[in-house]
């Protein structure tokens, strides 16, 4: 996975606030494809046939077994991954319905690489009404709306929790492990929902503690909004990490989740998560060996009359090395050669607007910008023409001006998010098209065509000012 892919997924992210908002919660989905009986099911069979597949799996009685298995079999890894990952926003997000989390408008997840290699997942959720969000802290506030706040309370306490019941957790670990069948368990829905809360205790005391920097947190006696309209929630225990007790007890797996717009610094969160999703692994090791390989061949080389232009043409190897080369996972290749996705998003259609040649569009048709600019008022601008093999392609930019009355209403956002650009071929453009204005020379091979409803696009701005 490039950095420039990397650098596309992270404007899409921002470019979907844009249009949604601040995102509401943040999340990590790690699954475990060492000890996951969903996937090492998938590995057995995948290759051999039931009889032996299910010796093969009596056979994974000791963890090396699981680990050397989880190696030797990348695509299991990338099938489980991917299959992991479009069930949980097929049935946990649901866009549009009902959820775990609420009403879910939009989400956008980015998939990366661990240490080991292994796909993990970090994500942006939008809720329904997302644009208002930015009130959600007043209204909590409020004297006068206690109604509002015990309801907002209610909502976090059944998404989010940072407690565990740490004897209880011991006492069903006695028992079993966290990846044993449950299947007689789920059969019978309302033992399974009498035992639902332990279940959820159990998992989350399995997955969710695991050594980190931040820990231990501070323990907090009940979920509550404090000054400035922070939101805590009740917690417990120090070392467990954020999770929602639906995705415990149904991927069983470590996972973390937040509710990011009732944390102080918001926006400084939001653009810490929205690079964070979007960062390229280069852990201090990799960049150690690769001055390590890149000194011999420093120390051996003739160039350089002195220790510091060495030490410079040195220093420059390893950080093009950094920057322009990185080791691929087995994993992560497997599951390019199979077509998978490296994000995730409801929103299918993505128009781009390169804000550089917007800047120059808008310098050369404002008089007082030009003149603010020191430029001649009655001088030409150059204007930039795109050429391809079939003729000159026309850009949002020039079409926009020319788009005729039916859309003269809308803004250049508006527009470019409900229209696409057309080239005529012979008998002209489709019958529900819409023409440019006739003074624009290129209406004569352009027009102006309808997206569906409901598949607005994305307009994603790259470029530099």
């Amino acid at each position: 996975m490039s950095r420039e892919l990397r650098l596309g997924m992270r404007r899409k992210i921002k470019s979907l606030i844009v249009r949604e908002g601040i995102p509401a919660i943040w999340f990590t989905l790690n699954p475990n494809d060492i000890t996951n009986p969903v996937k090492l099911r998938l590995a057995a069979y995948r290759s051999r046939e039931p009889e032996e597949a299910e010796a093969f799996l009596t056979s994974l009685d000791t963890s090396f077994k699981r680990v050397r298995l989880a190696i030797s079999d990348p695509f299991s890894s990338a099938l489980f991954f991917h299959r992991e990952m479009s069930m949980f926003f097929k049935y946990y997000v649901r866009i549009g319905e009902s959820s775990v989390f609420g009403r879910i408008s939009q989400y956008f997840g980015a998939v990366e690489t661990n240490e080991r290699g292994a796909l993990h997942l970090h994500g942006l959720l939008w809720l329904h009404g997302n644009m208002t969000l930015s009130s959600f802290l007043q209204n909590v506030e409020d004297e006068g709306s206690r109604a509002y706040r015990d309801r907002a309370l209610k909502y976090v306490d059944s998404v989010f929790a940072e407690d565990l019941d740490e004897e209880a957790f011991s006492a069903v670990q006695a028992e079993r492990t966290v990846t044993s069948d449950i299947s007689a368990m789920l059969q019978n829905r309302e033992q399974f929902s009498a035992a639902f809360e332990e279940e959820a205790n159990f998992c989350a005391g399995a997955t969710q503690i695991h050594p980190q920097s931040d820990a231990p947190w501070r323990l907090v006696k009940r979920t509550a909004f404090k000054e400035g309209g922070v939101l805590e929630i009740q917690r417990n225990h120090e070392m467990v990490n954020r999770w929602n007790k639906a995705i415990a007890v149904g991927l069983r797996h470590n996972h973390d989740i937040s509710f990011i717009a009732t944390q102080s610094k918001t926006m400084a969160i939001v653009f810490y998560v929205t690079n964070y999703a979007t960062k390229l692994e280069d852990p201090a090791w990799k960049r150690a060996a690769a001055a390590a390989e890149l000194l011999n061949v420093a120390g051996d080389s003739g160039s350089g009359t002195g220790p510091e232009n060495r030490t410079r043409q040195f220093l420059l190897k390893v950080a093009n090395r950094v920057f322009t080369e990185r080791a691929l996972s087995q994993v992560e290749v497997a599951a390019h050669l199979l077509g998978f996705q490296t994000e995730f998003t409801h929103n299918s259609a993505w128009t781009y607007l390169n804000v550089s040649s917007l800047y120059w569009e808008i310098f050369r048709r404002w008089d007082h910008l030009r003149h603010g600019a020191g430029e001649d008022n009655d001088g030409s601008v150059d204007e930039a023409v795109m050429l391809e093999q079939s003729g000159q392609r026309a850009s949002f930019i020039q079409a926009y001006p020319h788009r005729g009355p039916v859309l003269a209403a809308l803004s250049l956002y508006d527009y470019m998010s409900v229209v696409k650009l057309k080239r005529k071929y012979r008998g002209g453009g489709a019958q529900e098209d819409l023409e440019f204005d006739e003074n624009w020379p290129l209406s004569e091979t352009w027009t102006q065509a309808l997206r569906k409803q409901g598949e607005r696009a994305v307009v994603c701005l790259d470029g530099y000012l």
